[in-house]
């Protein structure tokens, strides 16, 4: 029997949220989409790590350096996908939005209503475009799911593409495994 690898590369990971997007499955696509910058923030600045006010190094339990996987974010959004989220020639989301609406969507699941962020987010559908609305003071952003999951989409192959044979993508490699039904003769011998 031929059983494919069922492991997850980066790559793979882009595939499954174009997958959930053709699918509609807007809840997975946004969920996959929004780790992208997670993934390459880590591989692109593994130096921006968490410091004590007194400017010393954290550490984890293990000894290793505790990553600032927000600054990581932030940093990597705003220079390697911001480009692809314009609006009138500027970013309508920047790396710290981004890195909010992560957060709201993954962690706390808000619903977007939230009255205690500064910018509050509205998740749309078929709105033609990855902005749905944005108004003016930068309050509310209404984005299009599916728009905003092939952008940030875009951004991670494009940057695997120039950057692959520089960086370790394989550092964020997910083996998985595949465990196969055992027959009935097999059962039938180890009862």
């Amino acid at each position: 029997m031929d059983f494919m690898d069922a492991s997850f590369t980066f790559i793979s990971r882009i595939d499954e949220i174009e997958m959930n997007i053709k699918d509609k499955r807007w809840q997975s696509a946004l969920a996959l989409a929004l780790t992208i910058p997670d993934i390459c923030g880590g591989i692109a600045y593994p130096d921006l790590v968490k410091r004590y006010r007194d400017g010393r190094i954290k550490y984890d339990s293990k000894k290793r350096t505790s990553r600032d996987v927000g600054a990581q974010y932030i940093h990597w959004f705003d220079e390697h996908a911001s480009m692809h989220f314009m609006n009138d020639d500027k970013p309508y989301i920047c790396g710290q939005r981004c890195w909010q609406l992560r957060c709201e969507y993954l962690h706390q699941n808000k619903g977007f209503q939230n009255d205690e962020e500064e910018v509050k987010f509205h998740l749309g559908v078929n709105c033609g475009t990855s902005v749905c609305h944005f108004d003016s003071n930068e309050h509310e952003i209404r984005i299009d799911i599916e728009q905003f999951c092939l952008r940030m989409c875009k951004a991670g192959r494009t940057y695997y593409e120039k950057y692959q044979n520089d960086y370790d993508f394989s550092l964020y490699f997910t083996p998985v495994l595949e465990v196969v039904e055992k027959t009935w003769l097999d059962r039938l011998f180890r009862r």
